[in-house]
């Protein structure tokens, strides 16, 4: 599943502070409560008061409904953040921006990477984006020592205990009160529109990464007809995403993703241009793969695999972390025949921001037999990462707020100009079946494959795959099914 994309790093200050939420109200029961609110439901839009900061760029505060069943009840204020397009007489509008996560900070992102954006781009576009609700500079939740509590322990040795402990997460978050239960991509989606009214566009340019993604297909499910060109660059599937399809309801998210099939094609794929590098991979001698079946035997008998999967798990991210993998495993003993057990798997850990958005989005089983079970068939499937699939969304389990106005589809309201989904052949968080999975529920997904590696174009930069995002952004152009693309750089070039 999608981790924090990128660090958030938090430049909100210089944009407007959140207001403040009220006091929890006592939940509905899913059972009893309404249909979700559609729209913005008349919400005021947001006067945008522009001012500098952060050098170029120019900063302004937005205020929104906390709720949008009560769009003139309590508001919160979403830090929001511009590049101004370089050629005023050719702008054709804003183009907004959701860098991953769920968790990361739009403010802060913007300033990180509007600089390695086409010139054609910043020419025509201003490039505009958020702190969504919750996060950074918009509301931000509370979660009282959530950052200092101890490791949740073993899912397999003693399971009641992990996830008891896995709780802890949301039982701190629980101080933040009403907010938590508003967090849904679809609020965000909401806040979104009014954004876009804001800044006085008929319709939405949007560009999303990873989970923003998931925010992109809301979005344009939401609101359909305000959709001019919306790129989803790393796609989540958004059926396995929400709910799953049936049959998978005792599924968490990433076993519905089969995140640990991609962990794997990508894994296999690094032993393959090691093997063909030679010399240039330090874990090229002999057979990289079976190299690494002895170093995760030794490490399942002595040191545990938790800090190898770890190691693994952020390379598989980025191709241009592959050397220094190779430099790690060549490093570490081995030994030869099966694994052991696997006891204490690598099990992911997610920040506050990411749980709070993710867990009232996505259904996760709360039984743990149901964990139990889906822990023998995944590790039997795929031994190095089927245990952290399984446990990873082991946080959501016990979360103490749901939103009612989440989304969970039909996903395929008919819009004027084809999406455009961007997705590597081989992405470790996102794989290219969840892509095209996404683009056949839209109905109007055009797939551009880079044939590269690591998560979202961000990570794997390819100048054939910027050049037709620019075309379809500012000429509508979507390229031809069935299109592929390079990537600038190869592994252990």
């Amino acid at each position: 599943m999608k981790r924090l994309l990128l660090a958030a790093v938090l430049l909100a200050a210089a944009c407007s502070a959140p207001a403040a939420v009220s006091a929890p109200a006592a939940p509905l029961s899913k059972a009893a409560e309404p249909p979700p609110a559609l729209g913005t439901n008349g919400a005021a839009v947001p006067a945008l008061h522009w001012t500098p900061c952060h050098g170029p760029f120019q900063c302004s505060g937005a205020a929104v409904p906390l709720s949008y069943r009560e769009p003139k009840g309590a508001s919160i204020t979403l830090s929001v953040i511009r590049l101004p397009a370089s050629d005023p007489g050719r702008r054709l509008g804003s183009l907004f921006f959701n860098f991953g996560g769920p968790g990361a900070d739009g403010v802060g992102e913007l300033t990180r990477f509007a600089a390695r954006y086409p010139e054609e781009l910043r020419a025509r576009f201003d490039l505009v984006s958020f702190d969504p609700r919750g996060i950074g500079g918009s509301a931000p939740i509370s979660c009282p020592g959530a950052d200092h509590l101890p490791a949740a322990g073993s899912p397999l040795r003693q399971p009641d205990a992990f996830f008891t402990a896995s709780a802890a997460t949301g039982r701190a978050c629980a101080a933040s009160g009403a907010l938590l239960s508003h967090l849904s991509t679809a609020n965000v989606a909401r806040d979104l529109d009014l954004l876009r009214q804001a800044v006085g566009d008929p319709s939405l340019n949007f560009y999303g990464y990873s989970y923003g993604t998931y925010l992109g297909g809301t979005y344009a499910n939401l609101f359909p007809g305000k959709v001019r060109a919306m790129t989803l660059d790393g796609t989540l599937d958004l059926v396995a995403n929400a709910t799953g399809n049936p049959g998978q309801e005792r599924q968490p998210v990433d076993v519905r993703a089969d995140v640990a099939g991609a962990q794997q094609r990508e894994l296999d794929q690094f032993f393959a241009a090691c093997a063909a590098a030679g010399p240039k991979c330090a874990f090229s001698a002999g057979d990289p793969k079976q190299r690494f079946a002895g170093v995760f035997a030794r490490a399942s008998r002595t040191t545990g695999v938790g800090s190898l999967m770890r190691t693994v798990d952020s390379a598989l991210y980025q191709s241009g972390r592959w050397k220094r993998l190779a430099q790690t495993l060549a490093a570490m003993p081995s030994d030869a025949g099966p694994a052991a057990p696997v006891l204490d798997p690598y099990v992911p850990t997610h920040s506050p921001g990411f749980l709070a958005v993710q867990c009232v989005d996505s259904d996760n089983p709360s039984s743990v037999a149901d964990y139990t079970a889906l822990a023998a068939r995944e590790s039997a499937r795929q031994p190095y990462f089927g245990l952290g699939a399984v446990f990873s969304m082991a946080q959501c389990v016990g979360w103490p707020a749901h939103d009612p106005d989440r989304y969970t589809g039909p996903w395929n309201r008919p819009r004027r100009n084809p999406v455009l989904v961007l997705n590597n052949r081989f992405d470790p968080a996102t794989p290219l079946h969840n892509a095209e999975a996404t683009a056949a529920e839209l109905g109007d997904g055009r797939v551009l494959v880079v044939e590269g590696y690591g998560h979202t174009s961000l990570d794997a930069p390819s100048a054939c795959a910027s050049a037709a995002v620019v075309r379809y952004l500012a000429e509508l152009s979507a390229p031809a099914p069935g299109t592929t693309c390079a990537p600038d750089a190869v592994p252990f070039s």
